[in-house]
């Protein structure tokens, strides 16, 4: 099994994340809340049968994170796919995955019917209140599955110009009405609205703006302007997701005891405006450097000595030396 990413480790080891994430995306299901989550197994199994003769097959999927819910409104399984690049088959992935979870659950109901029917001896036998088509599919008309919903998140730069809708998959007409038009729950974090993304209350306002303007310095600047309070203490699985979303190297250094604050994340404010500030510096000290060296330079053709030229342009001999050969070169 791979291992799991942080982008992953986001919603897989936060409640409140993975029940904002559903209820601000699928507005219209009943409200999650993250006391009702429970943890499921990520691997999605299911045995078939292909023919009487050869018996079966077993099916295995890993989802990237599966949680479900139980409350008087809600019973349901909810999984989350994680996209960095656009994968044009995902409608079928996603098919793939809920069919899986459906195949599991109606196997086990199965099971335990066949349980139930057997008598002390092990014989099956045909309940009087079993109808024949209930007792050879082994599903009674009372029996119900759990609803599965997979919500893709993509993560991209690009837009996704994949296909939503498993008939766009299909050849020929695939508008027909006999057709399944199962249309994927995608969110596309860098073409969120501003709007959108404020609509967050809790560190996801963060990482989704973070990662929209990650190549955007000016826009990001004022998103984290106008956002502070969620960037004073952004949790360590949040900052790490973030390196690996934008491939950043100076996020690297946000992650550092300096930066940690006393509810155990890190000050993303701080971090980010003391790197500012130390590349105005760098910047200040590389052109006064250049200044030096270019008087030096002119200082040594009129035939001045390199101690005096050192003592003026307040560098050492040795640097002197240094350029005067580069300029000779």
């Amino acid at each position: 099994m791979k291992k799991d990413s942080a982008a992953t480790l986001l919603f897989k080891t936060n409640n409140e994340n993975f029940a904002e994430l559903f209820n601000r995306t699928l507005p219209d299901e009943e409200r999650i809340s993250p006391e009702e989550l429970k943890e499921e197994d990520i691997k999605e199994t299911a045995y078939l049968r292909i023919t009487k003769d050869s018996g079966g097959t077993s099916l295995v999927q890993y989802r990237d994170v599966v949680k479900s819910v139980r409350n008087g409104n809600v019973f349901a399984i909810l999984g989350i796919e994680h996209q960095s690049e656009i994968d044009y088959a995902m409608p079928f992935r996603v098919l793939e995955l809920d069919f899986l979870n459906y195949a599991r659950q109606i196997q086990l109901i199965r099971e335990r019917h066949e349980r139930e029917w057997r008598d002390e001896d092990g014989h099956i036998h045909i309940p009087k209140d079993v109808s024949a088509g209930e007792y050879l599919g082994r599903f009674l008309k009372e029996d119900r599955i759990i609803r599965c919903t997979t919500l893709v998140i993509y993560w991209g730069e690009e837009p996704w110009d994949g296909p939503k809708r498993l008939s766009e998959l299909f050849q020929g007409k695939a508008a027909a009405g006999h057709t399944i038009q199962m249309d994927i729950n995608l969110l596309d974090v860098c073409r969120m609205t501003e709007e959108e993304i404020c609509s967050y209350t809790g560190e996801l306002r963060a990482v989704f703006g973070f990662r929209k303007y990650a190549r955007n310095r000016e826009r990001l600047d004022r998103f984290i302007s106008d956002n502070q309070k969620f960037f004073n203490n952004v949790s360590n699985t949040a900052v790490n997701a973030l390196i690996e979303l934008t491939h950043s190297p100076q996020l690297q250094e946000i992650a550092a005891p300096k930066y940690h604050t006393k509810q155990g994340g890190f000050n993303m404010c701080q971090a980010l405006d003391e790197m500012i500030q130390d590349g105005i510096e760098k910047g200040i000290q590389q052109g006064e450097m250049r200044k030096a060296k270019e008087m030096s330079l002119s200082m040594a053709e009129l035939g001045i000595p390199v101690e005096k030229i050192a003592g003026v342009a307040k560098v050492s001999v040795r640097l002197v030396q240094e350029w005067l050969a580069e300029g000779i070169g």
